[in-house]
């Protein structure tokens, strides 16, 4: 099944670069998704449930990376590129970058059990993975918005359009990172309870799954100056 579908993704590539950017995009969202849901299984304590997460994490992210590889080759050689190759690679490799943030997160998780977790900031961290998928789907809906610059010929009134939307992703990656400031904070003020080897657990998962966000936001960046480019 995986070459099956990685044929289909050549020829797409072939035919248009920015559907293919696009198609990745979803693999990556996926990743994040699975993590959002692996989340709420590591903090309600099913352990069972989280493993089967952290491999779905791990085969998404394997599935991300098979699909940059086979674009990595295929690029330098197609012949209907509208659009600099080193800005296609430099975003591929950002865009990328979001998953394997994801699969780290997930390996995180695995490492330590969160039975000793205070409530408190088990909410912090449910409310960090709202936030950052909140980063996601704007960045989900300005990859989506590819497919209409490509069909109208890169409009420059369309392409305006989608840029337009970027700041608003920026803007909720500047709150996650305050919020994981926060979060962090609750966790030292909670250290008596979980002890040094707790907090350093928890404080790497923070800044695992904020990472995500910040990622996020620079691929998105680097879209933004490709688009930038054709107006």
């Amino acid at each position: 099944m995986p070459h099956r579908y990685m044929r289909s993704i050549l020829n797409i590539f072939v035919d248009s670069p920015m559907d293919a950017l696009e198609d990745h995009s979803k693999k990556v969202v996926e990743t994040a998704d699975r993590l959002s849901e692996m989340l709420d299984f590591y903090l309600a304590g099913d352990s069972g449930k989280t493993e089967e997460f952290r491999q779905i994490v791990d085969d998404l992210e394997y599935d991300a990376d098979k699909m940059k590889q086979q674009f990595q080759i295929v690029l330098p050689n197609s012949v209907v590129i509208q659009l600099d190759t080193n800005d296609l690679m430099a975003f591929l490799k950002a865009q990328d970058g979001i998953a394997n943030l994801a699969q780290n997160a997930a390996h995180w998780m695995t490492l330590r059990p969160s039975a000793d977790i205070p409530e408190e900031i088990k909410d912090g961290l449910r409310e960090l993975m709202r936030m950052i998928m909140k980063c996601i789907r704007g960045y989900e809906q300005v990859m989506k918005g590819l497919e209409k610059i490509e069909a109208t010929s890169y409009s420059k009134v369309e392409i305006q359009k989608l840029v337009s939307k970027i700041p608003e992703i920026e803007k909720n990656e500047y709150e996650v990172d305050m919020f994981e400031v926060k979060v962090l904070k609750m966790i030292f003020e909670h250290e008596n309870e979980i002890g040094g080897a707790g907090v350093y657990h928890v404080s790497r998962l923070v800044d695992n799954i904020g990472d995500i966000a910040d990622q996020t936001a620079h691929a998105i960046d680097i879209m933004r100056k490709i688009l930038i480019k054709k107006t």
